[in-house]
């Protein structure tokens, strides 16, 4: 894609992200609003047929932006032929679908997508008002769908599937069991994909001992990233790296095997819990060491009461950026 398309379609991506909009739902998406397209014409509704070619290129553009593919300009217009361009959204879904699918009988190479993909977004373009170009197409879906970006995201409130047990495991703790969210498919998607807003720029995600470990192997997927883990003393096996920090009472070290992966690397560090903040200090400590570049501490739940936040430990982390799912003040 074209550098100033790019730039405009990064505003539109990160609206799609917050609205946990995935890749299937645009390709969907393409294939209704075609189908609406054509009718639009049929219809003799200029307005409508307008507004649905506006969609279907927005939407291809995302397709592209996600796969890396260039596609040519053009400001040419032919004839509208609602036949042709059934075909060429039948060849876009297939060889989409193929270049992304390991499952497929065609072997289809990213030259031939953006080949088809551009065929595909010149014949849009007969369908859309002749005085708008592509940049200010975008532009004008971007602010559409800002403003309606709440009503596409899913409404949940992670606090209803977090339960509290007093005095577990020794007195005084007040721990926070995550296992509702295990049990909920629409919670734990919506935790994956708010959890893949705050790590979009990482290069590397690393992972804290332990409980979240199955959460976040899935953003690492989402992600198409690598993961390491940090792991309490004796976990892990192979040579490792390790640092020993000071909890209230005693002392623990947190160790990470020595990956191969290269130095100023940028990574996401996330825990399950930030409280006093020593351990996720400790992991800081220990990936700063190794040359790599914290992008920004993630946390599932992040006790905020002022207490907690007014520790010495806490404050240490004030130059990072941090994020959290849930936070108890």
């Amino acid at each position: 894609m074209k550098t100033n398309l790019s730039r405009e379609m990064q505003n539109y991506k990160s609206i799609e992200a917050y609205s946990h909009i995935t890749f299937d739902d645009v390709m969907n998406k393409i294939t209704q609003e075609v189908g609406e397209l054509i009718e639009a014409n049929l219809n003799w509704d200029n307005e409508e047929m307008y507004k649905e070619a506006w969609d279907v290129i927005v939407n291809i553009l995302s397709v592209c932006e996600e796969l890396g593919i260039d596609i040519n300009e053009t400001d040419e217009k032919t004839e509208i032929n609602s036949t042709k361009l059934a075909i060429l959204l039948w060849k876009f879904n297939s060889k989409v679908q193929a270049l992304r699918n390991r499952y497929s009988r065609e072997n289809v190479t990213v030259e031939e997508v953006q080949t088809v993909t551009t065929l595909l977004v010149k014949e849009v373009l007969n369908y859309s008002d002749p005085n708008t170009d592509i940049t200010q197409i975008i532009k004008n879906n971007t602010t559409k769908f800002w403003e309606r970006k709440d009503l596409y995201k899913p409404q949940i409130d992670l606090h209803d599937y977090i339960e509290g047990f007093e005095w577990f495991p020794k007195p005084w703790i007040n721990f926070k069991d995550i296992w509702p969210i295990l049990k909920s498919k629409e919670a734990l998607n919506y935790a994956v994909n708010e959890m893949k807003i705050h790590c979009k720029d990482a290069e590397v995600i690393g992972w804290l001992d332990a409980r979240w470990f199955i959460f976040w192997s899935l953003v690492a997927k989402e992600l198409g990233i690598p993961f390491v883990m940090l792991r309490k003393k004796w976990k892990l096996p192979w040579d490792t790296n390790q640092v020993s920090y000071w909890l209230e009472y005693w002392k623990d070290t947190l160790e990470i095997q020595k990956w191969k992966i290269e130095k100023w690397q940028k990574v996401a560090l996330i825990d399950d819990l930030l409280a006093t903040g020593w351990t996720i200090k400790a992991a800081i400590d220990l990936v700063e060491s190794l040359g790599w570049v914290i992008d920004n501490l993630s946390f599932a739940i992040a006790l905020d009461e002022k207490g907690l936040k007014d520790l010495e430990s806490r404050k240490k982390l004030e130059n990072y950026k941090i994020n959290s799912l849930v936070s108890y003040e």
